[in-house]
């Protein structure tokens, strides 16, 4: 089973100008951007075989080995080590429950790649996530815009691509729908991967129309993350290795043949139900009530000592977690009745899916 370092292998002698930039290149640079560049890469452009031995190598919920593994290997690649690194910024703002981190890649003369980095493994960049059922915007989002306007102030005419992992991919597709129509034109294509739609009405705009031709969006086929909220019809399912929707958000799991991802059909039964319940209840339910429930859920997951996703994979079916709050005792018997009654409505909803499958 082939991944992406077999690509990274297959093309080691190939430059952009061999083969033209495809989804595979993307995703290794957007892989890349979760690592530490922080006091590293600045404004000024630096190639990354220069830039390769300074990054700190600490195995953090970023500084995975694969990313490690990633790093050295593009760094002594024909096809990316000249790739030039600028205006990495990295923004944490825990008032605002903003996670904001983004860095962009000249791959060739005449092509930008402009990535913006996902959620990390932690349960408050999570929670802004789910911030996106209920609001229109995140700060996030809106520091995405800033980002893209601010490189074409600098680069006016040149070919741009974003692209971003998890919530990367939404600020990514965010961010060119928010784009004067001028400087959109610029934008050659924009790629998600396993990353959350919009809101229902930012899907609407003009801007968001324009841009849905040259959006690219991937899944894997147990998506979960990836189902959140307005994706475009058009997307392409990804054969993982990973068992199960969470882990297969890990895109080192991804499936690759013939340079290109390997692909299926249709995402599986289980990712289309969590869909179709998701979509439901975020529907049926107020935003004042989705914000309450998810201050209260996170809330109870965070004093419950589970500060990562990685330490909610033991729980393994929604009704534990339901336990969990029926036993909260910082609650009051309002939160706790709003708490139980939306739990309670997320599971029939998931069982009327189920049934009607």
């Amino acid at each position: 089973m082939a991944n992406i370092f077999d690509y990274l292998n297959d093309v080691a002698y190939d430059s952009f100008y061999d083969l033209p930039v495809n989804e595979l290149d993307v995703l290794a640079l957007t892989e890349l951007t979760y690592l530490a560049f922080d006091g590293v890469v600045t404004q000024e452009p630096q190639r990354l075989i220069d830039l390769a031995p300074q990054i700190p190598r600490e195995t953090t919920m970023l500084t995975s080995k694969n990313r490690i593994q990633l790093l050295d290997q593009l760094a002594q690649h024909k096809r990316f080590k000249n790739c030039k690194l600028s205006d990495f910024i990295n923004d944490i703002d825990p008032e605002l429950q903003k996670q904001f981190a983004a860095m962009t890649y000249r791959i060739s003369l005449d092509t930008y790649l402009l990535v913006f980095r996902g959620t990390d493994d932690s349960i408050i960049g999570w929670k802004e996530d789910f911030h996106m059922t209920y609001m229109k915007e995140i700060p996030a989002q809106k520091h995405a815009l800033q980002y893209l306007q601010d490189f074409f102030a600098q680069h006016p005419k040149q070919k741009v691509i974003l692209a971003g992992h998890s919530k990367g991919g939404n600020l990514a597709v965010y961010a060119a729908s928010q784009l004067d129509p001028n400087l959109q034109k610029n934008i050659i294509a924009v790629y998600t991967f396993d990353s959350p739609g919009l809101h229902k009405e930012l899907t609407k705009t003009p801007g968001y129309q324009n841009m849905m031709e040259r959006t690219k969006v991937f899944v894997p086929q147990g998506s979960i993350i990836g189902m959140m909220l307005e994706i475009p019809d058009k997307k392409i399912v990804v054969r993982s290795t990973a068992l199960g929707g969470i882990a297969q958000h890990d895109t080192f799991s991804w499936q690759v043949e013939n340079k290109h991802f390997v692909q299926l059909d249709e995402t599986n039964s289980d990712s289309q139900q969590v869909d179709t319940t998701f979509k439901e209840w975020v529907e049926t339910v107020p935003d004042t009530e989705l914000q309450l429930y998810f201050d209260l859920f996170f809330g109870i997951i965070l004093d419950a000592g589970i500060s990562s996703i990685n330490d909610l994979s033991s729980f393994k079916v929604i009704e534990h977690i339901h336990h969990l709050f029926v036993q909260a005792q910082s609650l009051t018997p309002e939160e706790r009745e709003t708490m139980g009654r939306l739990t309670q409505l997320l599971i029939d909803t998931r069982y009327q899916a189920w049934k009607n499958r």
